[in-house]
């Protein structure tokens, strides 16, 4: 039973793996892919704009949940448009987007609340 649950765990592990956007991938799309790109950078200057404008212990939060975005949360929204007929590209453009549209938002939350 310990071996099976093991070989799931694992099987589990590698797919998940497999899914996400390494970062060899993620330069390889930004190269070959406008859309992407562009809405790479826009995310960009969205991160800057943010990054001037707010506390420094706001931003620290901010920046915490970015990572963490990009850890994982960042495919789990691409896979959602995936699962919806968008290729792997259009998929992460669209994730990268919503997340430049949803950051100010997030940031003005953070502020707001103190915490």
């Amino acid at each position: 039973m310990k071996r099976i649950l093991s070989a799931l765990l694992l099987t589990l592990i590698l797919a998940a793996s497999a899914f996400g956007l390494s970062d060899s991938e993620y330069l390889r799309l930004k190269k070959s892919n406008a859309d992407f790109a562009r809405a790479d950078r826009n995310l960009t200057q969205v991160w800057k704009r943010l990054q001037d404008r707010m506390p420094g212990w706001a931003f620290r939060i901010l920046r915490d949940e970015q990572r963490e975005w990009i850890d994982g949360w960042r495919d789990e929204d691409a896979r959602m448009y995936m699962e919806q007929g968008y290729s792997r590209a259009e998929a992460y453009t669209l994730a990268t987007n919503d997340r430049a549209e949803y950051l100010p938002k997030r940031a003005r939350h953070i502020v707001k609340e103190g915490r």
